[in-house]
């Protein structure tokens, strides 16, 4: 089909084949199609978003989405459609109205980001963003941004949550003037909202796909040029600078979506005579412990959920649960309050645990992909004789394929391996006592690697009546500063 065939065969679609295509299409598919073709005026903005909306709630979502758009658009519909089809790649509907998928390609670019003939290149580039983007990722740009846009904007919050249809909550955006396309040129475009979010996720190539369209549509030497080329230069400047801002930008956690901090306090032990050595002491003075993390982690918003004396399956369960349940939370923090020897952590039945185990279960989870995960254990660490060694290592079937899944991730040890971990059976432990006292005072001020190194110093710092001492063992893999959650 030759260019020129292409336009001729576009005019033979009939309105009456909208309905058939409708059909042909599951709801993801309308959702990008109807944000493509309504999201560029406002009235129709806010028209299809309710219609979106209304369908969310429908078992049997049909509709008359694009008969109402051909109606309103006479002239151009039919190559605003199929280019739209193009993008959300909706193959089997462009081969049911007679195209050729490899034409189609060639003339619209559906695989280049910020080229387009009619739909907003903005727009396009939106869509992109929404296709990139991992579910934890969409849910996370929604928490932020549309906390600040309900702040600042007056009006009934949008009653709608699921992150896998983003396009919905960006046209919420659009008809509250919050994000704004511009002209065709996009020219008065302004999507900072999202590029500072992306920014300040690690998702720099969908940040510079947003600028790089502002960039690459602006008609130069005017006023919208000239603001195209301050994003230009803003894009350089993050380039130069995109390793050392990685360094030092900061993410608050917030007070309403802060997270779980899952507390395991293992007081009691029970011995299984074929995995576990010696029977373990009670451990008095871990309930301080557990009740000071209760009211610290509480009073910035945490959900605090504490378990006393739990089993080896019961810990794997517990934090399996909290991960699954970390989608839409900022954070996950988990405490396990035990004994312990090098790399292994025990559970209430004394079978030993490998800690590395336990972080790998926690990156393994892509709710908390890019998300602080805090893994702090109260344990000693000493090496142990080999007839007091478990007969083996209970290991958790976990794996992690990527190192990206380990970003962001923060292990606090109360000791340094070969060591013991010095708790007192009144007053609690020195670590977790320290960690308290020092989230009590510097947390509106520190960011958490430097509390942790505020607690190593003041635990190193302590003696016992034997001039016993300690020092605490912390590896982070943050790519930023982390702020816990301001306190009440």
């Amino acid at each position: 089909m030759a260019g020129s065939n292409l336009l001729i065969h576009l005019d033979t679609i009939d309105q009456n084949d909208l309905i058939y295509v409708e059909r042909d299409m599951n709801f993801a598919q309308k959702v990008g199609l109807c944000f493509l073709l309504y999201g560029d005026d406002h009235s129709d903005a806010t028209y299809i978003l309710q219609k979106l909306l209304a369908m969310t709630r429908s078992d049997f979502p049909q509709s008359d989405l694009l008969i109402k758009f051909a109606k309103s658009r006479p002239e151009t519909w039919r190559r605003h459609l199929v280019e739209a089809l193009c993008i959300i790649g909706a193959r089997k509907v462009l081969r049911r109205l007679g195209f050729c998928w490899q034409e189609l390609r060639m003339h619209y670019l559906p695989h280049i980001a910020g080229i387009t003939l009619h739909v907003h290149p903005l727009l396009k580039s939106l869509y992109r963003m929404c296709e990139e983007l991992s579910l934890v990722q969409s849910g996370r740009l929604l928490l932020d941004v549309r906390e600040k846009v309900e702040s600042q904007q007056a009006g009934d919050p949008l009653r709608f949550y699921d992150p896998a249809y983003l396009e919905i909550f960006l046209l919420d955006w659009l008809t509250r003037r919050s994000i704004k396309l511009g002209d065709i040129n996009a020219a008065g475009s302004d999507v900072q909202l999202l590029v500072g979010h992306l920014k300040s996720n690690g998702l720099q190539a969908q940040a510079n796909l947003l600028k790089d369209t502002i960039i690459s549509n602006a008609p130069e030497p005017d006023a919208a040029g000239t603001a195209a080329m301050a994003v230009k230069q803003e894009i350089e400047s993050d380039n130069q600078q995109s390793y050392c801002s990685t360094q030092i930008d900061a993410l608050k956690l917030t007070r309403e979506n802060a997270g779980i901090a899952l507390i395991i306090n293992q007081q009691k032990f029970h011995r299984n005579k074929f995995l576990s050595p010696d029977p373990l002491r009670r451990r008095d003075g871990t309930d301080v412990d557990k009740e000071r993390l209760i009211e610290v982690f509480s009073s910035m918003g945490y959900n605090v959920e504490a378990y006393d004396n739990v089993d080896h399956m019961g810990i794997i369960e517990r934090i399996r649960s909290a991960c699954d349940r970390s989608l839409v939370r900022d954070s996950l923090v988990v405490f396990i309050l035990s004994h312990g020897f090098e790399e292994a952590v025990y559970a209430s039945n004394s079978i030993a645990m490998k800690i590395t185990d336990i972080e790998d279960l926690l990156c393994s989870y892509d709710t908390l992909y890019y998300k602080p995960k805090l893994l702090i254990i109260q344990a000693c660490q000493e090496k142990l004789v080999h007839k007091k060694k478990p007969n083996e290592l209970f290991r958790i079937d976990v794996t992690t394929v990527s190192p990206d899944q380990h970003i962001d991730m923060l292990r606090a040890m109360s000791t340094v391996n070969g060591y013991a971990a010095l708790r007192h059976t009144q007053t609690g432990s020195w670590f977790i006592g320290s960690l308290c006292d020092a989230i009590d005072r510097r947390s509106a001020s520190e960011h958490i690697a430097d509390i942790l190194t505020i607690v190593t110093n003041e635990v190193s710092k302590k003696r016992g009546s034997n001039d016993e001492s300690m020092v605490p063992n912390v590896k982070s893999t943050f790519r930023q500063h982390v702020y816990f959650p301001p306190r009440l």
